[in-house]
């Protein structure tokens, strides 16, 4: 008897609503950091120096990478709602360290920093699929699956509007000036002080994060098949190796199963090309004369459009093939990066749409197809791999461009350091597109031999 099929009481069925729910709504607070327009700036006011920063950074994205799978596995084994609740409280500890240390270069500051980007780290590990898998099961036991691609859409759409008034709220608040004055407004004896501005872009994700451990809290694991996974040494240490043998019977399964093998590469080669370029979006808008005040309002604007890529993504997955889908997304890419070679003043912000774009086109349609094939058994661990594959991705793009920006910087030696900056920096996006011409040719040539892979 499959999931869909089982018999669900009226009690039930509510709280398998009250998932779908709280699915957008735990998407929407859970990415409403309000410190994002200004993430550096934010680490060093505190008092960090650069090179703490650049460490902390990595101290996080070593957090995800080790924590992405056995986190998904033990979804899969002792429900996904524990791992959606530790991720909310994970949530809860990194905003709370940032809101209440004490400011000023100390080794405290850096030591609570660390602390709170491997926080940070293991809550994106815990959410990354598991809230999904949640989600998806509860449709499944619902009967609908068939509306996940409408799920998703909607989640999207919320998620963008979220975002945008979380970039415009976030740079405001953190901008004392402009605060006080708008303060002044309203009356003139209000004024916030330095150090507290520093601090309201903070304070406002704590409260975005005690929204989500709520929302956790509130979820109910829908009714399923026994599954022996979940109830073999559920405890400790018990509960630790079943994840690790988990993820053998899921990496098997993977390797078994070629559309799903296929997906998580074609994923993989599409948002590490496009995510390495939005990392260093900011520096892109330096060189086409975007003046830096823009900035927040360009992030905030990309984020709106999330709402046109979801709808769009949502046809394209009902209508078309994924080899249809996936020629879109490649040649919408390659475009973008044809074009942003080009570094046109101003109107050159029209191609990097296109790479921001597919990021999250990229995601959900990776969403809609893995969830539609994978079983519930291993739901969770399967979307972890993704996971994982994407964050690899991009830090083999990063080692690639990091060396390749080396190797230029050392052969235009006679130019100013500041006409030096942007000679290497123009260069290194000849290279963009060579890499995804070469990774896209890689993903058919692996996809060819296989009949009917593209055609699910």
């Amino acid at each position: 008897m499959t999931t869909s099929q089982l018999p669900i009481s009226d009690r039930d069925r509510h709280a398998l609503e009250g998932n779908l729910r709280r699915f957008i709504v735990f998407r929407l607070f859970y990415s409403a950091r309000f410190y994002y327009p200004v993430l550096t700036i934010l680490f060093l006011d505190y008092g960090l120096t650069l090179e703490q920063f650049a460490l902390l950074n990595l101290a996080w994205a070593l957090s995800i990478v080790v924590a992405e799978v056995p986190s998904g596995a033990l979804a899969d084994i002792v429900g996904r709602r524990r791992l959606v609740i530790f991720a909310a409280v994970m949530m809860v500890v990194e905003m709370s360290l940032l809101a209440f240390v004490p400011m000023g270069a100390s080794g405290l500051l850096f030591t609570v920093f660390l602390i709170n980007r491997i926080s940070s780290g293991l809550s994106e590990a815990a959410a990354s699929g598991a809230d999904e898998a949640l989600a998806y099961d509860s449709l499944k036991a619902l009967g609908r699956e068939e509306q996940w691609s409408h799920l998703l859409e909607k989640t999207s759409r919320v998620v963008s509007i979220g975002f945008f008034v979380t970039m415009i709220l976030g740079a405001f608040v953190y901008d004392q000036a402009l605060l006080n004055r708008t303060l002044a407004f309203f009356n003139p004896d209000w004024e916030i002080a330095r150090e507290t501005a520093i601090r309201l872009p903070v304070i406002l994700t704590l409260l975005s994060a005690f929204v989500v451990l709520a929302t956790a809290l509130g979820f109910r694991d829908p009714p399923t098949d026994p599954v022996p996974q979940r109830t073999a040494g559920t405890g400790g240490l018990g509960a630790l190796l079943e994840a690790f043998r988990q993820v053998g019977r899921a990496a098997q399964w993977t390797l078994g199963h070629h559309f799903v093998l296929f997906v998580i590469l074609a994923a993989l080669a599409l948002d590490s090309v496009a995510r390495q370029f939005v990392v260093l979006a900011s520096e892109y808008y330096r060189l086409i004369d975007i003046p830096v005040s823009w900035f927040g309002f360009i992030g905030a604007g990309m984020s709106l459009f999330g709402i046109i890529t979801a709808r769009l993504s949502r046809y394209l997955v009902n209508s078309h093939t994924p080899a249809f889908n996936f020629a879109v997304l490649s040649s919408v890419l390659l475009l973008s990066l044809l074009g942003l070679t080009l570094a046109m003043p101003v109107a050159g912000l029209l191609f990097a749409i296109g790479a921001f774009a597919v990021l999250g086109m990229v995601q959900f349609q990776a969403s809609f197809y893995l969830n539609r094939a994978v079983d519930s058994t291993i739901r969770a661990t399967v979307l972890s791999f993704k996971g994982l594959a994407l964050n690899l991705g991009l830090g083999f793009a990063s080692l690639l461009y990091t060396g390749l920006v080396a190797t230029l910087r050392a052969r235009e030696t006679a130019l100013p350091d500041a006409e030096l900056q942007k000679q290497v920096f123009l260069d290194a996006l000849l290279a963009f597109p060579l890499y995804y011409v070469v990774l896209m040719v890689l993903i058919i040539l692996l996809a060819r031999k296989e009949s009917g892979l593209w055609t699910q």
